[in-house]
């Protein structure tokens, strides 16, 4: 008998039984993953439904990527003495770093064509100063029939700036059925960079459930908006620090508009809107 004939036989069919083996574990394991995940999103969405909330836009579970950013005020009184703008400079009037103006002739705006009226002002050096850096944010403004606020931001690598201290403000009225701008504000940020390595950010469904889980969403609600933006939680002496922030904008039963902040980084809810300030550290 050729027991070196055996022993290989016996060797093939051994290697053989542990690839099958193997490869059973793993299309359960695969399925079980595949199960979890699935019910981890009926799961939030079935409660949120449970509850009678609604949601007017799909819920994304892209993990985008963010950084904690520092950035300072830009001065508008030394950016008009270096640029020479006479034109902004006679229409404006500068208070704490924020640039107010009233342009001169007609300034025609078209709230049907938002995005498009918002981009041409921008590019027009005579009515604001480094407007190419402003982005039109449609979840921030505001139409109405009397006096419409349309709001820009800058951003950094595609994320902008949702806060107070990067923003144009255009207030729009309109009179015999033409929009006309009436007079904007301008805040800017200047040497806006990173302070750590880039960061992978929890998702829209991520946070609805940290929202959800702390009460943060009434019943019979409506979540109306969902939007990314860098919001300053930190001043240090001239700089602001940022982080990435979730804000999910809720329409309540009693028709009120309330709009929730969740940390991008950490996953925790904001419920303090106040800065803190440090000015020797």
């Amino acid at each position: 008998m050729d027991f070196r004939k055996i022993e290989w036989i016996f060797f093939l069919v051994f290697v053989g039984l542990n690839i099958f083996l193997f490869s059973i574990y793993w299309n359960n394991q695969h399925e079980q993953s595949l199960v979890t995940s699935s019910n981890q999103r009926e799961d939030i969405l079935q409660r949120l439904d449970n509850d009678e909330i609604k949601i007017k836009e799909d819920v994304s579970d892209e993990h985008r990527e963010g950084y904690y950013l520092s950035a300072e005020q830009d001065n508008f009184e030394t950016l008009l003495g270096a640029s020479g703008n006479q034109t902004i400079a006679r229409n404006s009037n500068i208070t704490d770093r924020v640039l107010t103006s009233y342009p001169g002739g007609e300034k025609k705006f078209d709230l049907k064509k938002a995005t498009s009226s918002f981009n041409r002002l921008m590019k027009d050096a005579d009515f604001i100063m480094d407007g190419q850096e402003y982005t039109y944010l449609p979840d921030i403004s505001k139409k109405d029939d009397e006096l419409s606020k349309i709001v820009g931001a800058q951003s950094y690598e595609g994320i902008p700036f949702v806060d107070e201290t990067s923003r144009v403000t255009l207030d729009i009225e309109k009179n015999n059925d033409q929009e006309q701008i009436i007079k904007y504000t301008q805040t800017r940020l200047k040497e806006i960079e990173p302070l750590r390595e880039k960061m992978t950010l929890y998702s829209e469904k991520e946070i609805l459930n940290t929202l959800y889980i702390n009460n943060s969403i009434p019943s019979d609600s409506t979540i109306t908006n969902i939007y990314l933006g860098y919001f300053r939680t930190l001043e240090v002496r001239e700089k602001n620090v940022y982080v990435p922030v979730w804000f999910v904008k809720i329409s309540t039963p009693d028709k009120t508009t309330q709009i929730e902040k969740v940390n991008a980084l950490n996953n925790q809810v904001i419920t303090n809107n106040l800065v803190p300030k440090v000015e020797n550290p």
